[in-house]
């Protein structure tokens, strides 16, 4: 066994020899507490139900999922994934505001080597959802929240598992998905950007270089 003080994060976690892959989450302060029941069952049934084409990767198909807040010093975990929710993560019905360019989702790659830590951009996701969501309650917003978190988080584990920054040209992996896409459920047809009129959203890599971490 071994302790590690995370990179990013001040929270001491031991990691015992396991293959059980366990997704510990942070969150803004601004993130409500009803965000985390509906997000979490929608990355059980994306993994329970959807086939992302990664047989013999380190896809955990039954992760641990809990919250930074449940942790305590010492606790001991096999595969650790971090995933930092940026923003409130919540789709509040707003006036329509031209949106940046950019990624929902994000990993990082130090020396050529994509390290298991996770971002997802919940301030872009709710540009990126305002429109489809638009006349839903607010039940269905936060549904399709979820929804969108978890497909964003299941592309950037792939790139983890596999080590892989590439994309493929339909799937979860695509490096484009339309805001429809993003908030389907897992059992309904993903529309691709080429059978989908719709502008999709890009979900780059993007990969970033610590300087602690340089020799």
């Amino acid at each position: 066994m071994r302790c590690l003080v995370l990179l990013l994060l001040t929270t001491s976690i031991c990691r015992a020899q396991g293959d059980r892959s366990t997704l510990v989450f942070y969150a803004d302060k601004d993130v409500r507490d009803t965000l985390w029941t509906p997000l979490f069952s929608a990355i059980h049934e994306d993994m329970a139900e959807e086939n992302f084409g990664t047989e013999g990767r380190s896809i955990e198909r039954n992760p641990r999922l809990m919250r930074s807040t449940e942790l305590y010093s010492g606790e001991e975990f096999g595969r650790v994934i971090e995933v930092k929710l940026l923003g409130r993560c919540d789709v509040a019905q707003q006036a329509y505001r031209p949106q940046q360019p950019g990624p929902l989702g994000w990993v990082l790659r130090v020396r050529g080597e994509i390290q298991p830590y996770i971002y997802v951009d919940c301030a872009r996701m709710a540009q990126t959802l305002n429109a489809t969501t638009l006349g839903m309650s607010e039940d269905q917003r936060a549904h399709a929240m979820s929804q969108a978190i978890s497909h964003v988080l299941v592309h950037e584990w792939i790139h983890i598992a596999t080590q892989n920054t590439g994309h493929t040209e339909h799937g979860i992996t695509e490096a484009q998905l339309s805001a429809s896409t993003l908030v389907a459920d897992p059992a309904q047809p993903r529309a691709t950007a080429d059978s989908n009129p719709e502008k999709p959203v890009e979900l780059p890599y993007r990969g970033f270089i610590f300087a602690s971490a340089e020799k």
